[in-house]
């Protein structure tokens, strides 16, 4: 106990130490006019030549660190996987910052192994408040993995969804005479869902790809939605054909719809199978005591 008081000390300090430098004080005020003037002048160049959060000073170091690829693999972590998943979702986390949570947790799993070690030879009982500090830390250590892929299934989940409504709407304005490229510019604008702002930042994309289909398509395989995956290739072979869109669109966006309402049947039959004990045993006892009630009274008056 007293190895494990130690080390939640010592990461605390850690943690004193790491804080972000936005907690340290600001400029002094000044009392002229021309003082302040300059001040938020100062201010506004900081802000647009140093965008984003201040990053903590551990984070700092590691990044300068030569040995924090070796550290990738220490603490387990899929670099390509993760950095693919944190551009998915926009989080403002850096990979550094994941690395150094979990050197935390690991070095708080060592200290919990050490006290339970010096436990064990002590000859001390090991109960399940001893175990405690080993399993939150090992919770702790797999935190960020499991947030992160909740948070992307939960993504693409909504994504899936939003598909067939967003690309029906794509389809009316392309059957009105609106070209392709514009119909989604308009709809993405005004559908606003997580499918909506990743396609109307479609016009960033075509800057970096010098193509608006190439830009959709990098869209397509980054997010790994099948559904969207299927009508951006659609819809870029039916451009280069010269092939009527709103009749790939048409037949895309049914596929998609009956696919959906295939998958919620199977949801449905699937917790309809999960709820049946539970039916059975809140129907079935009091029907089996209607039944058998009458016969155990009759027994006892017999009796």
């Amino acid at each position: 106990m007293f190895v494990l008081v130690i080390s939640i000390w010592v990461g605390f300090a850690i943690f004193l130490y790491g804080l972000p430098s936005c907690v340290s004080k600001g400029e002094p005020f000044s009392a002229t006019l021309l003082g302040r003037i300059d001040s938020e002048k100062q201010a506004k160049l900081e802000q647009s030549f140093h965008p984003g959060r201040k990053k903590w000073t551990l984070v700092r170091s590691l990044e300068k660190n030569q040995a924090l690829q070796h550290f990738y693999k220490w603490t387990g972590i899929d670099k390509k996987k993760i950095e693919e998943t944190l551009a998915r979702l926009g989080i403002d986390i850096s990979l550094t910052e994941i690395v150094l949570f979990r050197l935390i947790s690991m070095c708080f799993i060592v200290s919990s192994l050490f006290s339970l070690s010096v436990s064990m030879v002590n000859g001390e009982k090991i109960g399940m408040a001893n175990g405690l500090p080993l399993a939150f830390s090992l919770f702790l250590y797999l935190l960020p993995n499991m947030l992160l892929d909740w948070a992307d299934k939960r993504a693409k989940a909504e994504i899936r969804e939003q598909v067939p409504i967003f690309f029906s709407i794509v389809q009316s304005l392309v059957e009105a005479g609106m070209p392709l490229q514009q119909a989604i510019k308009q709809t993405a604008r005004r559908f606003d869902t997580r499918l909506g702002r990743e396609l109307e930042s479609l016009e960033i994309g075509e800057k970096r790809h010098g193509n608006w289909r190439k830009a959709l398509e990098e869209l397509a395989f980054r997010w790994e939605v099948d559904s969207l995956t299927t009508i951006a290739l659609e819809m870029n072979e039916a451009m280069k054909k010269g092939v009527s869109i709103s009749q790939m669109l048409s037949v895309q966006v049914e596929e998609q719809v009956r696919q959906q309402e295939d998958e919620a049947a199977t949801h449905m039959n699937r917790l309809n199978i999960r709820l049946l004990p539970f039916v059975i045993l809140l129907m079935g006892l009091p029907l089996l005591f209607l039944v058998m009630g009458p016969a155990f009274i009759g027994i006892g008056e017999s009796l």
